[in-house]
């Protein structure tokens, strides 16, 4: 029929489904930060504000922002909605650092946190620039 519109958007997402196709990306990059962020590690001796550690933070951070960044496109979300995706990103992201007080071997960072929000300011900011040009 001409002009109907189609029970699938972009990338396959379909309406009024719970976890669209769109949205399985960014959840299992999370289920594994979560996991991996649950095994047992070593403590350092002393917190290094920067370091290889704080890189892989940032990094693992901004590809769940951009995989965030392409479901909420995908889903056809506005800007003033993804911004409380993000918070709710920031707050699952300190979370995720608290939960690791009770991991043995693993210990609690403010720094690891800062990082963590870098790495999803990053994301936001690109996902920003790439909403302006295009």
């Amino acid at each position: 029929m001409a002009g109907a519109r189609s029970s699938k958007g972009r990338g396959g997402a379909r309406r009024g489904r719970f976890f669209p196709a769109a949205v399985w990306p960014p959840v299992l990059w999370f289920a594994l930060i979560w996991v991996v962020s649950s095994l047992p590690g070593r403590q350092l001796p002393s917190p290094q504000v920067f370091s290889l550690d704080k890189l892989g933070h940032i990094g693992v951070y901004l590809v769940l922002g951009l995989l965030t960044n392409r479901a909420a496109r995908l889903l056809g979300f506005r800007w003033k909605q993804l911004w409380w995706v993000y918070l709710l990103l920031l707050v699952t992201a300190g979370l995720d650092e608290l939960h690791q007080l009770y991991i043995p071997q693993r210990s609690v960072s403010v720094w690891d946190f800062a990082a963590n929000a870098l790495g999803l300011g990053l994301a936001f900011g690109a996902g920003w620039i790439r909403r302006d040009n295009g």
